[in-house]
């Protein structure tokens, strides 16, 4: 046999250990949320900071190869070129990667060739000195000088290139006005330099940095709904294993009181039939008196033992299609006829509707609600009972004036042997819950506007064939 006190202990302490877990846990996601957000967020804009020289180091890479192969190892030299530049188009055609070339005296095309016709070269954008500049993801461009004014720092500077050279390169490529001067060229309007317009395949290199950029937080989002998961499991679980606890508890609550239930009523029975006897027996007013309290108190008895048995056995609802609007009335009806004083209002606006139910069920579930509402109503307050619906299920519910409950009190309202009247037994609520979830419908408590309280009974409308 299961040792139920045992289970009950390890199942508590569970759930306390999983209780610590979770608090500790949601006490830490949004930190643990914020600093790994940071973290993903800081290596994506590392990622993406690096892409951009990355890029323009392999355009510079490979402008460097191209014009060493068009013009160091190919059949025109510079100066070539200015002498025939008409040759341009040949020098282009002669390598796939090449798409346009110009060559230039400082800003000014003097000679261009591209594979396509409306190609415009990107003036505005390109290096002043020597170097490549990333046009987008998939061309670059690749600016060489030459001439006079070299290439360095010193070009321009009589005697400060490397060497002991003017700077100024051999005469027939000098300017006229420049022979024999001395005068210091500006190299952005009168050097000459070409321009190389190249598919660049810097984007294969850049493309593991383009996705780690989308990487990080990416992997940052599908590690917080994964632990966002994690915390939802776990509060289900802490769900699951207090509600084993509360159910192995009532299960054992409705044993032992159903034991104790049949032990009481044997006794019961004899103690009822002597004082009827002993009532009959007496001539003294006061004897009798005292021995008829015997005799009620054993009714009273026998109606919470009653009320024992009812909770701890299975129920058994034969659940069929009937207006519910009659069975309401039915059960305010009995009530008002025990309670001529009660004010009790219907508002049965939703007329004729159709509910999944046991007619027995809905009388006992309304007679304990009415009993409560009259029990919690504000002296000479009104009762209220209304209908309503919507698109698959029916609402009945019994609106009384009263204070306001507490959440506590919301909480174990449905717990057994929990009242807060003072002949109650706390029987009637969990009964009833019961009663309502047996015909696959729902109970709930609640507190609504203006000081009311309010009870609802939720049922199943009919599925339409």
């Amino acid at each position: 046999m299961i040792n139920k006190d045992g289970f009950n202990r390890d199942i508590s302490g569970s759930a306390v250990r999983f209780g610590f877990w979770q608090k500790l846990l949601l006490a830490l996601t949004p930190v643990i949320v914020a600093v790994s957000g940071l973290v993903a967020f800081l290596l994506s804009g590392w990622n993406s900071a690096q892409i951009a020289p990355l890029r323009q180091w392999a355009a510079e890479r490979e402008g460097k190869e191209i014009y060493s192969r068009l013009i160091h190892e190919g059949p025109l030299s510079p100066g070539d070129l200015l002498q025939k530049p008409s040759e341009l188009a040949m020098l282009v055609k002669s390598d796939s990667e090449v798409q346009a070339a110009a060559l230039m005296q400082g800003n000014s095309i003097l000679a261009s060739y591209s594979r396509d016709a409306g190609f415009v070269f990107p003036l505005e954008v390109l290096p002043l000195d020597t170097g490549a500049i990333v046009l987008d993801d998939r061309n670059s461009a690749y600016r060489r000088f030459f001439g006079p004014g070299g290439s360095g720092d010193a070009a321009g500077h009589p005697g400060g290139g490397r060497g002991s050279g003017s700077g100024r390169g051999p005469r027939w490529m000098r300017p006229e006005n420049s022979v024999n001067s001395s005068v210091n060229f500006d190299s952005r309007q009168d050097r000459f330099n070409l321009v190389f317009v190249f598919n660049s395949s810097n984007s294969e290199l850049v493309r593991p940095l383009v996705y780690q950029k989308w990487l990080w937080p990416m992997v940052w989002l599908v590690l917080t709904l994964l632990w966002g998961v994690v915390i939802i499991l776990q509060r289900r679980m802490i769900r699951f294993q207090l509600q084993m606890q509360k159910e192995s508890s009532l299960a054992a609550i409705g044993e032992m009181s159903a034991r104790l239930a049949h032990e009481i009523r044997n006794p019961l029975g004899a103690i009822r039939g002597i004082a009827q006897f002993l009532y009959k027996k007496m001539a003294d007013s006061d004897e009798r008196n005292m021995v008829q309290t015997i005799e009620q108190e054993t009714f009273r008895l026998d109606s919470l033992t009653g009320s024992i048995l009812d909770f701890s056995r299975p129920l058994q609802c034969q659940i069929v299609m009937k207006k519910i609007e009659e069975s309401v009335m039915a059960a305010v009806e009995l009530f008002k006829s025990k309670h001529p004083k009660l004010i009790i209002h219907c508002d049965f606006s939703d007329a004729d509707l159709i509910a999944m139910l046991d007619e027995n069920g809905v009388r006992q579930i309304m007679l304990n609600l009415l009993s409560n509402a009259a029990d919690a109503s504000l002296p000479e307050g009104l009762v209220k009972v209304e209908i309503r619906q919507s698109a698959s299920k029916i609402f009945v519910r019994v609106i009384n004036e009263g204070d306001p409950m507490s959440e506590k009190q919301l909480e174990d309202i449905f717990e057994p042997f929990v009242s807060s009247k003072t002949r109650g037994y706390g029987l009637g609520l969990p009964i009833s819950l019961k009663l309502a979830e047996s015909m696959g419908g729902q109970l709930r408590l609640y507190n609504g506007p203006d000081k009311t309280i309010i009870a609802e009974l939720i049922l199943n409308r009919p599925e339409e064939k």
